[in-house]
């Protein structure tokens, strides 16, 4: 995790929020019930793959063409990423295809819960 805080705070303008520090050191990512929040770096697991949240961001922003946007994603369910906006200065669900404000939260682990409740 301390690893990876210094790229955060480079890429995402702030610095790594103490809760999604504390799910990285419980979880090292998130993926339940086709919720998923990226862990600290990509992983192949028991031939699951678990996308890590720098190269997650490498590949939506610079994939084919460069994305020019201020979001910063950091997770994903079905038509939806979670995102960090820098230029708002929020957390956002945005569709997948377009990049189109679904919700707003004001913290991650607001993001972080109205996520999970789509789950039960």
């Amino acid at each position: 995790i301390s690893r990876i805080s210094g790229a955060f705070a480079r890429q995402f303008g702030i610095p790594l929020p103490d809760d999604y520090r504390q799910l990285l050191a419980t979880t090292d990512g998130f993926d339940f019930d086709g919720v998923s929040f990226y862990g600290t770096t990509d992983v192949y697991e028991d031939g699951a793959f678990l996308p890590g949240l720098l190269d997650s961001n490498e590949r939506i922003l610079h994939g084919s063409d460069s994305l020019d946007t201020p979001l910063r994603f950091v997770g994903e369910t079905g038509d939806a990423l979670f995102a960090y906006d820098s230029a708002e200065a929020s957390w956002k669900a945005v569709s997948r295809y377009g990049l189109v404000t679904v919700f707003r939260f004001s913290s991650f682990a607001e993001l972080f819960d109205a996520a999970l409740a789509t789950t039960q």
